[in-house]
Protein backbone atom coordinates (compact mmCIF):
# COMPACT_ATOMS: atom_id res chain seq x y z
CA UNK A 1 0.00 0.00 0.00
CA UNK A 2 1.31 3.55 -0.53
CA UNK A 3 1.12 6.46 1.71
CA UNK A 4 1.18 10.08 0.68
CA UNK A 5 3.53 13.10 1.80
CA UNK A 6 2.66 16.32 0.47
CA UNK A 7 4.64 19.00 0.12
CA UNK A 8 3.01 22.91 0.31
CA UNK A 9 3.55 23.31 -3.65
CA UNK A 10 1.29 20.11 -4.28
CA UNK A 11 -0.51 20.78 -1.32
CA UNK A 12 -1.22 24.53 -2.69
CA UNK A 13 -3.13 22.89 -5.83
CA UNK A 14 -6.11 21.95 -3.76
CA UNK A 15 -6.83 25.37 -2.51
CA UNK A 16 -6.02 27.86 -6.37
CA UNK A 17 -6.58 26.16 -9.26
CA UNK A 18 -3.58 25.76 -11.61
CA UNK A 19 -1.79 22.67 -13.24
CA UNK A 20 -2.47 19.87 -11.54
CA UNK A 21 -5.33 20.49 -9.07
CA UNK A 22 -8.10 17.88 -10.61
CA UNK A 23 -4.82 15.04 -9.61
CA UNK A 24 -4.24 16.91 -6.07
CA UNK A 25 -8.28 16.99 -5.79
CA UNK A 26 -8.69 13.34 -6.76
CA UNK A 27 -5.67 12.28 -4.43
CA UNK A 28 -7.29 14.43 -1.50
CA UNK A 29 -10.47 13.41 -2.13
CA UNK A 30 -9.78 9.37 -2.59
CA UNK A 31 -7.24 8.34 -0.07
CA UNK A 32 -8.13 7.94 3.40
CA UNK A 33 -6.55 11.02 5.06
CA UNK A 34 -4.62 8.26 7.55
CA UNK A 35 -2.62 7.58 4.50
CA UNK A 36 -2.01 11.13 3.65
CA UNK A 37 1.34 13.04 5.73
CA UNK A 38 2.61 16.43 5.31
CA UNK A 39 5.39 18.70 7.57
CA UNK A 40 3.73 21.42 10.08
CA UNK A 41 6.02 23.51 8.74
CA UNK A 42 3.90 23.02 5.47
CA UNK A 43 0.89 25.03 7.24
CA UNK A 44 3.40 28.32 7.40
CA UNK A 45 4.24 27.81 3.35
CA UNK A 46 0.87 26.80 2.40
CA UNK A 47 -0.48 30.43 4.12
CA UNK A 48 2.84 32.16 2.29
CA UNK A 49 1.82 30.44 -0.90
CA UNK A 50 -1.43 32.24 -0.87
CA UNK A 51 -0.55 35.42 0.28
CA UNK A 52 2.02 35.93 -2.31
CA UNK A 53 -0.33 34.71 -5.21
CA UNK A 54 -2.88 37.32 -3.67
CA UNK A 55 -0.23 40.16 -3.49
CA UNK A 56 0.94 39.37 -6.85
CA UNK A 57 -2.53 39.57 -8.08
CA UNK A 58 -2.44 36.17 -9.10
CA UNK A 59 -5.61 35.56 -7.25
CA UNK A 60 -8.34 38.14 -5.93
CA UNK A 61 -8.87 39.12 -2.21
CA UNK A 62 -12.06 36.99 -2.20
CA UNK A 63 -10.09 34.00 -4.31
CA UNK A 64 -7.39 34.11 -1.09
CA UNK A 65 -9.86 34.67 1.53
CA UNK A 66 -11.89 31.15 0.25
CA UNK A 67 -8.71 29.62 0.03
CA UNK A 68 -7.30 30.56 3.06
CA UNK A 69 -10.46 29.25 4.98
CA UNK A 70 -11.31 26.19 3.13
CA UNK A 71 -7.53 25.55 4.07
CA UNK A 72 -8.24 26.05 7.60
CA UNK A 73 -10.93 23.66 7.80
CA UNK A 74 -8.81 21.29 6.42
CA UNK A 75 -6.10 21.10 8.38
CA UNK A 76 -8.57 21.54 11.89
CA UNK A 77 -11.00 18.76 11.16
CA UNK A 78 -10.81 16.00 12.92
CA UNK A 79 -10.41 13.73 9.73
CA UNK A 80 -6.97 15.95 8.56
CA UNK A 81 -4.31 14.60 6.71
CA UNK A 82 -1.46 13.56 9.51
CA UNK A 83 1.32 16.39 10.24
CA UNK A 84 4.36 15.79 11.52
CA UNK A 85 6.08 17.47 13.69
CA UNK A 86 9.75 18.68 12.87
CA UNK A 87 11.92 17.35 16.17
CA UNK A 88 15.68 19.13 15.97
CA UNK A 89 17.08 15.84 14.99
CA UNK A 90 15.48 15.97 11.83
CA UNK A 91 16.31 19.67 11.51
CA UNK A 92 19.66 18.62 12.27
CA UNK A 93 20.26 15.77 9.69
CA UNK A 94 18.55 17.42 6.91
CA UNK A 95 21.82 19.94 6.75
CA UNK A 96 23.25 17.15 5.26
CA UNK A 97 20.93 17.20 2.19
CA UNK A 98 20.87 21.21 2.01
CA UNK A 99 24.87 20.07 0.56
CA UNK A 100 23.96 17.59 -1.02
CA UNK A 101 21.97 18.60 -2.95
CA UNK A 102 21.59 22.39 -2.70
CA UNK A 103 18.06 22.46 -1.72
CA UNK A 104 16.57 24.91 0.55
CA UNK A 105 16.24 24.37 4.51
CA UNK A 106 12.42 23.61 4.21
CA UNK A 107 12.52 20.82 1.47
CA UNK A 108 15.96 19.00 2.97
CA UNK A 109 13.62 19.35 6.38
CA UNK A 110 10.68 17.76 4.73
CA UNK A 111 12.78 15.23 2.57
CA UNK A 112 14.03 13.69 5.82
CA UNK A 113 10.42 13.80 7.29
CA UNK A 114 9.50 11.35 4.56
CA UNK A 115 12.67 9.33 4.33
CA UNK A 116 12.02 8.22 8.00
CA UNK A 117 7.94 7.68 7.74
CA UNK A 118 8.95 5.61 4.19
CA UNK A 119 11.92 3.72 6.42
CA UNK A 120 9.08 2.66 8.53
CA UNK A 121 6.41 2.19 5.91
CA UNK A 122 8.78 -0.46 4.30
CA UNK A 123 9.51 -2.46 7.12
CA UNK A 124 5.52 -2.87 7.24
CA UNK A 125 5.73 -3.71 3.38
CA UNK A 126 4.29 -0.10 2.45
CA UNK A 127 6.00 2.53 1.04
CA UNK A 128 5.35 6.62 0.65
CA UNK A 129 5.14 8.49 -2.40
CA UNK A 130 6.61 12.47 -2.07
CA UNK A 131 3.83 14.53 -3.71
CA UNK A 132 5.42 17.91 -4.90
CA UNK A 133 5.72 19.55 -7.75
CA UNK A 134 8.78 21.15 -6.79
CA UNK A 135 11.57 19.90 -9.23
CA UNK A 136 14.63 20.12 -7.18
CA UNK A 137 13.04 18.48 -4.12
CA UNK A 138 11.68 15.85 -6.63
CA UNK A 139 15.08 15.07 -7.96
CA UNK A 140 16.65 14.91 -4.27
CA UNK A 141 13.97 12.20 -3.16
CA UNK A 142 14.24 10.63 -6.11
CA UNK A 143 18.28 10.37 -5.94
CA UNK A 144 17.40 9.49 -2.15
CA UNK A 145 15.49 6.35 -3.17
CA UNK A 146 11.54 8.06 -2.72
CA UNK A 147 8.84 7.44 -4.97
CA UNK A 148 7.91 10.65 -6.34
CA UNK A 149 4.91 11.77 -8.15
CA UNK A 150 4.22 15.20 -9.74
CA UNK A 151 0.74 16.84 -9.99
CA UNK A 152 2.00 19.22 -12.82
CA UNK A 153 4.16 16.83 -14.82
CA UNK A 154 2.26 13.16 -14.35
CA UNK A 155 -1.09 12.14 -15.13
CA UNK A 156 -4.25 10.58 -13.67
CA UNK A 157 -3.33 7.42 -14.60
CA UNK A 158 -0.18 7.46 -12.77
CA UNK A 159 -2.08 8.20 -9.63
CA UNK A 160 -4.84 5.73 -10.58
CA UNK A 161 -1.87 3.05 -10.15
CA UNK A 162 -0.36 4.38 -6.73
CA UNK A 163 -4.09 4.52 -4.93
CA UNK A 164 -5.33 0.97 -6.13
CA UNK A 165 -2.47 -0.64 -5.11
CA UNK A 166 -4.05 -1.17 -1.63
Amino acid sequence: MYYFYLDASAWGKRYVTEAGTPLISRLLDTVPKKQIFASILAIGELVSILIRKKNSRLISETIYLKALSAFYADVTEKSAIVLQSVPDDQVWASITFIQQYSINATDAIILRSALNIADTLRVLGHDLVLVTSDIRLANSAQSSKLVVWNPEKDDQSSLEELISIQ
